[in-house]
């Protein structure tokens, strides 16, 4: 999701509770597989996949205030989520997209932007349910509301590959395991006195959260082949971003022996074929 106020932030969408969105992990589609509305409460997947199971007992989609109003914050979106709701808060149709299918920014294709409008959806179920029932309620409120109709793909993209420099990695000391905790929270860096922080992170976690700052122009994909969880500190980048006085490109070399190279991979996408304006209710 989108952090337009925070001049380090790339502005594009990630998921979460949200600073922003991340990619774990580059992975091998199984095919096309087409997605249709069946009914006003559930869309019907027509291949395999992506099958809808119920629906939100009350629902609501309203035009976001905040984003009407403009200023600091109009594009910085919050979803929060129990077993019982999903609250969506200044959130575009991409941010919702990429909440329900479980995929990142650049793994949605369209042909006409969908950040255009922002929304708040407020949804409540009938009893409490797990988090992959309430992303298939959501799939299915799309289908209803926005018309939404998509399907899977494969399509070769750029991508920088994270790899070791040619004087190897200067990194601080691995942990065998990290705080899930934390990755589940802390999908962005945090800025502590100019630097980027990132804790307990490992290599694949890293790179995606590369992928979202400002200056990066590609999703990052972990090629390191190391392993372990490490607390970096990237000393500096939030304000050579902020004043344009440095590149990430160079503080990763120079601090921590890593480098990004421009290269493309196979990426599993999502095509949105059709969607429409929802009626606010």
């Amino acid at each position: 999701m989108r952090i337009a106020g925070a001049m380090w932030w790339t502005g594009r969408s990630v998921t979460g509770c949200k600073l922003m969105r991340a990619m774990a992990a580059i992975i091998a589609a199984a095919g096309p597989v087409s997605v249709a509305i069946e009914n006003a409460n559930r869309a019907r997947a027509q291949s395999s996949g992506l099958s809808q199971s119920g629906a939100f007992e009350v629902a609501s989609i309203k035009p976001s205030a905040v984003w009407r109003t403009g200023g600091e914050g109009s594009s910085r979106s919050r979803i929060e989520h129990s077993p019982e709701s999903l609250t969506m808060r200044n959130v575009d149709l991409s941010d919702c997209v990429q909440w329900a299918y479980g995929v990142k920014f650049f793994q949605i294709v369209a042909t006409k932007t969908l950040d255009a409008e922002r929304y708040d959806i407020l949804a409540k179920t009938a009893i409490p349910v797990p988090i992959h029932d309430l992303r298939s309620m959501l799939q299915g409120l799309l289908a209803e509301r926005f018309k939404l109709l998509l399907h899977r793909d494969t399509k070769l993209l750029p991508v920088y590959e994270l790899v070791v420099a040619k004087h190897g990695p200067r990194l601080p000391a691995a942990k065998a395991t990290g705080d899930l905790t934390l990755h589940a929270v802390e999908s962005l860096p945090r800025v502590e006195d100019g630097s980027f922080v990132f804790r307990e992170t490992s290599m694949a976690e890293f790179a995606e959260k590369l992928s979202l700052l400002r200056g990066i122009d590609r999703p990052v994909v972990d090629r390191t082949g190391i392993q372990g969880y490490f607390d970096i500190t990237l000393k500096s980048a939030a304000s050579a971003l902020l004043d344009d006085s440095g590149s990430l490109f160079g503080l990763l070399e120079e601090q921590l022996g890593l480098k990004l190279a421009p290269s493309k991979a196979a990426i599993d996408v999502v095509v949105i074929d059709h969607a429409e304006k929802p009626t606010a209710n």
